[in-house]
């Protein structure tokens, strides 16, 4: 049963194809070197014997008084029966023997008429024809005038030497396929097959550990598309251990967040309780300054779960409505740049235009992105006007807000990498998680988040959002 089951991987897999592939080229290349070499030895054979008829036929009309023996015993030798030449429309006998007692069928090949199809049909005729058949064979005179030469002969001396000449031909040309196909077999299977079987048992085995990029460390210079995959598949081996490992961090994140989630839902709600009491306050200054602090304080909260959320990879699906872009960008603009007084700042956004959208995430998306940018300035020494401004406009069936900065704009080495989650644009003390929860986020309501430009004079990022 092992042996059966050896037999039947072997054939299932890829070395077993190539072989059984290459028992096929081989046979088919016998067989084109085995049909025409058949079918040439026949006209040959065939040339030949008209050849010694014609030369029997000038020696006979050199020395007419040839005896009866003499022309048997050439007949004999040419392996002839009867040779005619036709002259001027007319057919002279040259030469005749007695005929077969036992001769089976009479066929007759025109070699004046000539074609490697009929000459290969010819030759197979031959080889497989029943025994004690003749042969009447018409070709042109080569030696002398005449319209024809025509010469009757037994087929069963040619069919002999076809068969011999078969079985030579036959052995030759399957040795020399069979040398050949080994060695095809061997390259393929060196150059092409063990490689593959290679990659493939890495490919097993990193499945197994994926987090191990080390399979994959030293892919072959090869330059064909085996080479380009082995480099392909070290380069996606790196990504899925780097994406393995940040999911350790965010689930140690997430761990972390947990154990203090309870401390700080309870300084959450000693602070609410404080707000509740402001708001009590106969100064209106103070209620205004503590209904804002209530807002800021629930959103606190709400980020910590969200927080949490993340980490575990738990966001809440968005609540979608209509809501107001530009009431939407003034409120996340008032607590993104409240610690960044030393910035401008500008709106450009229409007050009619609506999105689709979950009004507390797209806070939490665009309070984000300004925040970043009041970073980015405030890590410059810029002092133009209008430093942080955001713009709002409708593109298609899309709301497209922008915000863009004076900042130095984001290092090359971090665009490709810029939404991914632990990779931050500049500051070193930023948890990098900023714009992969924001582009998640906007991606859940339909949308999306990119960078739609970046250099020295500063970045401009875009939130895209379905149209209400």
């Amino acid at each position: 049963m092992n042996g059966l089951e050896t037999v039947r991987r072997f054939a299932e897999s890829l070395a077993g194809r190539l072989l059984a592939f290459t028992i096929v080229i081989v046979l088919f290349a016998t067989l084109l070197v085995f049909l025409p070499a058949m079918a040439t030895f026949h006209h040959l054979r065939l040339s030949d014997r008209t050849t010694l008829a014609q030369t029997a036929a000038i020696a006979l009309q050199e020395a007419p008084e040839l005896s009866p023996e003499l022309e048997s015993e050439i007949l004999e030798n040419a392996q002839l029966l009867r040779v005619a030449i036709g002259v001027e429309g007319a057919r002279e006998l040259i030469l005749e023997a007695p005929m077969p007692a036992r001769a089976r069928g009479l066929a007759t090949y025109d070699l004046r008429q000539d074609s490697p199809w009929r000459r290969l049909s010819r030759a197979m005729e031959t080889l497989f024809a029943p025994d004690g058949r003749l042969l009447l064979v018409v070709t042109q005179p080569r030696f002398e005038r005449g319209d024809f030469i025509e010469i009757l002969i037994s087929e069963a001396p040619l069919k002999r030497e076809m068969a011999n000449y078969a079985w030579q031909v036959a052995l030759s040309a399957l040795a020399i396929s069979l040398l050949s196909g080994i060695l095809l077999y061997v390259l393929l299977t060196w150059l092409f097959v063990r490689p593959v079987a290679s990659l493939t048992q890495r490919i097993a085995q990193f499945s197994d550990a994926p987090d191990n990029a080390a399979l994959f460390a030293a892919p072959s210079k090869r330059r064909d598309e085996i080479g380009r995959a082995e480099r392909a598949l070290a380069e996606m081996a790196e990504h899925v251990a780097a994406a393995f490992k940040q999911r350790e961090r965010l689930a140690a994140l997430g761990a972390a967040v947990a154990r203090i989630a309870h401390d700080l839902r309870n300084a959450l709600a000693t602070a609410q309780l404080v707000t509740e009491r402001l708001s009590r306050s106969e100064d209106p200054s103070v209620r205004q300054a503590a209904s804002r602090l209530e807002r800021v304080i629930g959103r606190a909260a709400g980020l910590a779960a969200a927080t949490l959320r993340y980490g575990r990879a738990e966001e809440a699906a968005p609540l979608l409505a209509r809501v107001k872009v530009r009431s939407a960008v003034e409120e996340a603009m008032e607590e993104a740049m409240a610690a960044f007084a030393g910035v401008s700042r500008r709106i450009e956004t229409p007050d009619d235009l609506t999105a689709l959208a979950d009004a507390d995430q797209l806070h939490r998306i665009l309070a984000n992105l300004i925040r970043n940018a009041a970073q980015a300035v405030a890590q410059t020494d810029a002092s133009e006007e209008d430093q942080v401004v955001v713009r709002a406009q409708r593109r298609g069936a899309f709301i497209v807000i922008s915000v863009a900065d004076r900042g130095g704009g984001v290092a090359d080495a971090a665009r490709a990498r810029l939404f991914e989650p632990f990779v931050s644009s500049k500051r070193q003390e930023g948890t990098g998680l900023g714009l992969a929860i924001a582009r998640e986020l906007a991606r859940a309501m339909g949308g999306d988040v990119t960078l739609a430009s970046s250099g020295r004079a500063g970045s401009v990022f875009e939130v895209s959002l379905p149209a209400a």
